[in-house]
């Protein structure tokens, strides 16, 4: 895959799943029942797509069973988390708490697998971290009535980091679909066994809420994840995982166009532009696997 086309998928990838937080709110099922439909239709979707069109399919081998095993379990907390930070703290806040996944998987890269970048991007990750800290500066609240929601936010960070790790072993050799759709099957029900300690009932009957389901399953899962998935073949976990970097600026802009109760000054365009820079730049130096010709 070309440079040009990984830039545009990413990019593609971080609109897609910038609409998860707005719809989220929206919703009135708990973080839980969210998570869990979220998951379980994206996985039956790329099931029968791989049914009905996807014939070349191939089932994982025993190694990346065990590996997509974890990595289901991680995004299936990850999900909870994340949606429950939503919840009870502001979206600016867990956005980017949320979005902290890069730098676990840069020290786990710098420190366990020896892998060192060119300059320009420890200076892109600079520029968005940047960006996304200076637009939430007057949003960021660490006041008792968001700690529990911050907290919620950063484990869910790290949750994905990990998922990311292990998922980039598996793609070198599986395929996308392949992965998501049982990755995806794993997240639903490790959620399930999760939530059943404390949720009364998974059935949703109202429309709104079936309508939410679908959107969260079909544009930031499987549009929006799955192209994250995609390019870990070509990139590191790293590169990805500082993509949703710009989701907190795209999703407090959609919060305060739909809601107008979620401020946005000066301080939301400039930082945005900076993270979009940020972002630019990692992408434009970005160092590819050695086994992928480009």
């Amino acid at each position: 895959m070309n440079q040009s086309k990984i830039i545009s998928f990413l990019f593609i990838g971080l609109l897609s799943i910038s609409s998860s937080p707005i719809i989220a709110r929206s919703l009135m099922s708990s973080a839980t029942v969210i998570s869990f439909w979220r998951m379980m239709l994206a996985s039956l979707v790329l099931w029968i797509y791989s049914f009905l069109f996807y014939k070349n399919s191939k089932s994982l081998s025993k190694k990346s069973r065990v590996r997509t095993f974890f990595a289901g379990v991680l995004l299936g907390i990850h999900f909870i988390l994340f949606y429950q930070a939503v919840k009870i703290t502001t979206i600016a806040n867990a956005t980017f708490l949320g979005t902290l996944a890069p730098f676990f998987t840069l020290i786990y890269e710098l420190f366990y697998l020896k892998r060192r970048y060119k300059r320009f991007i420890y200076l892109g990750m600079l520029l968005a971290s940047i960006g996304t800290i200076f637009i939430l500066y007057h949003d960021f609240d660490i006041s008792s009535q968001y700690t529990l929601g911050n907290i919620y936010a950063i484990l869910c960070s790290l949750c994905l980091s990990i998922s990311f790790l292990i998922a980039e072993k598996v793609r070198e050799t599986e395929g996308t679909i392949e992965y998501t759709r049982m990755l995806y099957f794993i997240a639903a029900v490790s959620i399930f066994f999760i939530g059943i300690f404390y949720t009364e009932s998974f059935i949703v009957l109202d429309s709104m809420e079936i309508n939410g389901f679908i959107f969260l399953a079909l544009v930031p899962t499987i549009l929006g994840h799955n192209i994250f998935y995609h390019c870990l073949k070509y990139t590191s976990p790293t590169i990805v995982a500082t993509i949703p970097l710009g989701e907190p600026i795209i999703a407090s802009l959609i919060a305060f166009l739909i809601w107008g109760n979620e401020p946005m000054s000066s301080h939301t365009i400039i930082g945005g532009f900076l993270c979009i820079m940020g972002i630019f730049i990692i992408l434009r130096n970005r160092i590819d696997k050695d086994k992928v010709t480009i």
